[in-house]
């Protein structure tokens, strides 16, 4: 029994330091499965038989509770904690390599590069508060996962500036979503009307992707200067 007890106290401890963090990540599952193994190792000194299956099912417990840990961790790493989009180094490191290693063994279509930048979104942030922008930021976020497939990534690539990838997608059909999003974004729940620009450009295999991606982001920054001249000439606000 001397021996059950020895394992069972410092499981009993690790339990208390742990739940917190396991909490925290999502999982429960851990903390239970620990409580059922240290309940099993004081039963095994009443009934063996009985204790040694209890401890096998927190055994399972616990391994299915490291499980969601692991998985919680990786979401954590690869999204965004506000938007809740893929993180640059995730689609840079893992989404967009193999991507083009699809392409390329599957004579592919290609993946065409949305870029797209939120229009006076600095003077939204002074004007009405950074917390405004933020959840200015989310619904816009939310409205392109929405609009688009689980095969597309979409990015957070920096601020307010969104990039989403279109395997197999011509740069039409991309027209067509931003056509969407521009209808849907224009009356929005935060109440501010929101306008974006955007670049558009599509790789095939065999061609630079760094290139094509900068190219759609010139675009993008060429549409924004077209807007700021347009609006100095009316004597509009500028576009940030």
């Amino acid at each position: 029994m001397i021996t059950h007890l020895t394992a069972a106290v410092p499981l009993f401890f690790f339990v208390v330091i742990v739940r917190k963090y396991a909490r925290s990540l999502g999982s429960y599952f851990l903390e239970l499965g620990v409580s059922i193994i240290t309940g099993g190792l004081l039963l095994t000194e009443i009934n063996g038989t009985f204790g040694y299956n209890i401890i096998l099912v927190g055994i399972v417990v616990t391994f299915f509770g490291v499980t969601k840990i692991f998985k919680r961790l990786k979401e954590i790493a690869i999204k965004d904690y506000l938007t809740g989009l893929y993180t640059r180094y995730y689609f840079f490191e893992e989404w967009l390599p193999r991507e083009m290693e699809r392409q390329k063994r599957k004579s592919g279509k290609g993946i065409s590069f949305l870029i797209i930048d939120l229009d006076d979104f600095k003077t939204i942030n002074d004007k009405y508060s950074h917390r405004i922008g933020d959840k200015l930021l989310k619904y816009v976020a939310s409205e392109i996962i929405k609009n688009i497939r689980k095969t597309d990534c979409a990015v957070r690539f920096g601020g307010d500036e969104i990039l989403v990838a279109f395997p197999d997608t011509d740069k039409k059909t991309v027209e067509n979503i931003v056509k969407r999003l521009e209808k849907k974004l224009i009356f929005n729940p935060v109440g501010l009307p929101v306008e974006f620009s955007y670049g558009i450009e599509t790789w095939k295999p065999g061609e630079n992707v760094e290139g094509i991606v900068q190219n759609a982001d010139l675009q993008m920054y060429a549409l924004k200067n077209l807007k700021k001249q347009k609006r100095v000439l009316t004597e509009e606000p500028e576009v940030d």
